[in-house]
């Protein structure tokens, strides 16, 4: 089932066309979407095709090996968006990457920095990002097909300018450790 939900209020709210004010009561919102009832991986993707130019996206994920996912976060750095990804060091170890993997295309993307966290610092088990500071998706399904097409899982769209804010100083805190490292790869 195609979702034609919220596009011309998220392109709103992204600052793709002047209208309404961030943090104005018209755009701040939250909304539940569930799995396996309806694809998760379409709503992740309906957010991040959406970026570009100017924008940014801090992203959090246990795991990231969902291909089209990979693609609209590659997509969104070729529009010219700045991405940042934080991932678990455990969960990106178990696949195996080749040049041509999706992963590894994202990795060389112009505009994209990808850390890991140190493996004695135990899970980075957060499953969200934020787009330009306006919009945060959360919730517990991973970034992986069976994550977020088959299990009993959901994510929360939220349009909230303090719930934003609250990510994203968190997210600044594991972007900064000392411990981190960053994403290599060699064939």
């Amino acid at each position: 089932m195609k979702n034609v939900f919220f596009i011309m209020g998220l392109t709103i709210a992204l600052g793709m066309r002047p209208a309404l004010a961030a943090n104005s009561e018209a755009t701040r919102s939250v909304t539940i979407y569930h799995s396996p009832e309806m694809n998760l991986e379409e709503v992740d993707r309906q957010l991040l095709d959406q970026v570009g130019n100017g924008s940014t996206i801090n992203f959090a994920a246990f795991i990231l090996s969902d291909y089209k996912i990979i693609d609209s976060i590659r997509g969104a750095a070729d529009r010219g968006a700045k991405i940042r990804i934080y991932l678990d060091p455990k969960e990106i170890w178990t696949q195996r990457f080749t040049e041509k993997h999706p992963f590894v295309k994202l990795w060389r993307t112009r505009g994209v920095d990808i850390k890991i966290k140190a493996v004695d610092d135990g899970p980075m088990h957060l499953k969200a990002y934020s787009i330009s500071n306006v919009i945060l998706r959360t919730g517990s399904a991973n970034d992986s097909v069976s994550g977020l097409e088959r299990q009993d899982n959901d994510i929360l769209v939220i349009t909230d300018k303090v719930a934003v804010e609250s990510f994203n100083r968190k997210f600044e805190s594991m972007w900064s450790r000392t411990s981190n490292t960053s994403f290599e790869f060699h064939e």
